[in-house]
């Protein structure tokens, strides 16, 4: 029996406070090891698909190749930001893809002052090739997964990214 004016443990006891740290604890552990594994991977894959694209381009090339295709063309300063590097670091990685023929640089037509980067056709070919590769992969790393898994885990990774 409890004492007046108290309220009884429930059926499991008094909450437990270290044990609920111990589990954060884990939940963490386990957070950070597999995103430690899945950058990992990502690595190895963007450097395969970049090589797919051209035999020269580097790991950090993919990423770059699907933000100018998705955002059909984009400033030097706005893919900077983008990848949180320096304008200079950006040039650079800019520079390299327009040498190779997969990028090039037109006037930016909301301000003549500045240049729009978009995919030359080549590198638009290349790289539609190897963003299908890279989707077919990732189709069957998910095979098991529902369609609402799917929808689910994009938006907690959306989620997480739009927090870091």
């Amino acid at each position: 029996m409890s004492e007046p004016g108290t309220t009884p443990p429930g059926p499991a006891g008094p909450p437990d406070p270290a044990g609920a740290a111990d589990q954060a604890d884990q939940a963490f552990a386990r957070v950070e090891q597999y995103l430690g594994t899945m950058f990992a991977r990502a690595r190895a894959s963007a450097a395969v698909a970049a090589r797919q694209i051209h035999p020269e381009l580097g790991t950090g090339a993919y990423p770059i190749l699907l933000r100018i295709w998705e955002t059909g063309g984009a400033r030097i300063t706005d893919l900077a930001t983008h990848f949180a590097v320096g304008k200079p670091t950006m040039s650079r990685q800019v520079t390299s893809l327009e040498r190779l023929g997969l990028v090039q640089r037109d006037v930016d037509p909301a301000d003549g002052r500045g240049a729009l980067v978009s995919l030359s056709g080549p590198g638009r070919e290349r790289f539609a090739l190897a963003r299908q590769r890279r989707r077919d992969w990732l189709e069957r790393v998910m095979s098991d997964f529902s369609a609402d898994e799917i929808a689910e885990f994009g938006r907690l990774l959306e989620r997480f990214v739009r927090s870091a």
